[in-house]
């Protein structure tokens, strides 16, 4: 069961769940969850839409266990990703 700061969604792809992992999010940035792996966004951004209408992005990028607890962090972006990267290490 989740807890209070987190909402479950149905899956997108069968076999697949998400979380919304508002415990990620910083200024400017929204994160979720799905497969143990840490998604970000920008706040209100084009691709956090189409994540949330169609599910991954083709193209990606990914930096293998830097993230929050030594997850995985990927972006449809490169500069989100390291822009949130540089967040989260202060």
């Amino acid at each position: 069961m989740a807890s209070s700061s987190q909402e479950l969604r149905p899956p997108r792809n069968p076999g697949r769940f998400t979380v919304m992992a508002s415990e990620f999010d910083k200024p400017g940035f929204v994160t979720e969850v799905e497969d143990g792996r840490l998604w970000v966004f920008r706040e209100d951004s084009q691709e956090l839409k189409d994540f949330k209408a169609s599910g991954e992005p083709a193209k990606q990028f990914t930096d293998i266990g830097s993230g929050p607890n030594g997850m995985t962090v990927k972006a449809a972006d490169e500069k989100t990703l390291k822009d949130y990267l540089e967040v989260i290490k202060k």
